[in-house]
């Protein structure tokens, strides 16, 4: 007897599907058989009673490793910069400079700006200060009170453009600093202190000193050997950093913050007590919803977050090898914290999480979060979690 050919891949199908089912099963699947773990359930806190708690603080971040140095002024923030050149004088000219036999007819300085917070159109300028005290890169805003510096301005002749930013240094200075340089006998020079003006309604980022830079700032002296030549050297920078001076955000009491480089941070908390422990963990996902309205950011940005497990509450000290990123779509950040969930519901005590900017020293870009008090409980901090469960 013939069968129709729809008839025999019918029976195909079948035979196929009988034979896979009849292998073993995955490891995954024996212990789920072994436990009785039938039930997919979810808890969500947007369903379920859970208490939660949110605030906003400040801890202030050394700024050295940045790509950036910030100059300028917005409201009561305020961004200085503090750097230091090098000079490499030829041994041919050294006695020369020493003896004062050559003059500095100009010196200036070229910035590269690569970043404006936040409009661009608002009025700019600096001064520039010879600095008396010792500083590093890991000098931070803490640090300013220990800072001391010349209160005459050094620089002139300033020529902002959008690709490049100049002026000029005081010529009797640049001449004294070459000859530290030649001969440390003479004193010491500790580079200068860049200060936006009361005036400056923005805020400039320039590129900075790094292992990739290719237009940190440069320093240019055109000398002269009366009758005999004219010529040009450069001072090599070697150390920049930024400081930022700034309070905590004025924002809605019913939002939490974190903003880059001055460093404002969130401090998270949900109580997982009524999280079953006998479950296996599908998925944990923190959703957070953006205050449009009252973020703030500047030309170029990264709009991402990252959060961290808290290990000690006391001083908000956070496990730096736990940063998950919550990843933004329109106003919303998600991210996957099935990796604390988990060791909150097993073994580890829970102190909560801490919110950062994913770029935590670059830029100034503010991002307002709705927090735990928000009257919308939709708009909340979010906790969602699938598990599954024994039957």
């Amino acid at each position: 007897m013939k069968y129709p050919l729809s008839i025999i891949l019918i029976i195909l199908f079948i035979v196929i599907n009988f034979l896979s089912c009849s292998d073993d099963p995955t490891s995954i699947g024996i212990d789920l058989l072994e436990g009785d773990f039938v039930i997919v359930s979810t808890f969500d806190t947007q369903d379920d009673t859970v208490t939660q708690t949110s605030s906003f603080f400040k801890e202030v971040v050394p700024l050295g490793l940045s790509s950036k140095v910030l100059i300028g002024k917005r409201d009561e923030l305020e961004a200085t910069t503090l750097m230091d050149f090098a000079f490499f004088i030829a041994d041919s000219l050294r006695q020369d400079f020493l003896d004062g036999n050559i003059l500095v007819n100009t010196a200036f300085i070229e910035l590269t700006p690569t970043y404006t917070y936040t409009d661009s159109t608002a009025e700019y300028d600096f001064t520039v200060h010879e600095i008396t005290s010792d500083w590093s890169i890991g000098f931070t805003s803490d640090s300013l009170a220990n800072l001391s510096f010349d209160g005459e301005d050094l620089s002139s002749n300033k020529n902002f453009t959008d690709s490049i930013y100049t002026f000029d240094l005081n010529n009797d200075f640049v001449l004294q600093w070459i000859k530290i340089s030649i001969d440390s006998s003479l004193g010491k020079n500790n580079g200068i202190y860049i200060i936006p003006t009361m005036s400056t309604g923005k805020v400039v980022g320039f590129e900075a000193l790094t292992t990739t830079s290719s237009d940190a700032a440069t320093f240019r002296v055109v000398i002269e050997k009366p009758g005999s030549f004219v010529d040009t050297i450069r001072a090599f920078i070697f150390a920049d950093v930024s400081t930022i001076i700034a309070e905590l955000p004025v924002l809605p009491v019913v939002d939490i913050g974190v903003q880059a480089s001055t460093t404002i941070q969130s401090r998270l908390f949900f109580d997982v007590s009524e999280v079953p422990r006998d479950i296996i963990i599908n998925k944990a996902e923190l959703i957070l919803t953006e205050d449009t309205l009252s973020s703030i950011t500047g030309s170029s940005f990264n709009p991402n977050l990252t959060v961290f497990k808290i290990t000690d509450s006391s001083d908000v000290t956070i496990d730096e090898g736990t940063a998950i990123f919550l990843i933004k779509n329109n106003n919303i950040y998600t991210g996957d914290i099935t990796s604390f969930i988990t060791s909150w519901i097993t073994n580890e005590d829970n102190q909560g999480m801490v919110i950062r900017p994913a770029s935590l020293i670059e830029g100034l870009e503010l991002f307002a979060i709705r927090g735990s008090e928000y009257p919308e409980l939709s708009e909340r901090p979010r906790l969602r979690i699938v598990f599954t469960s024994k039957e």
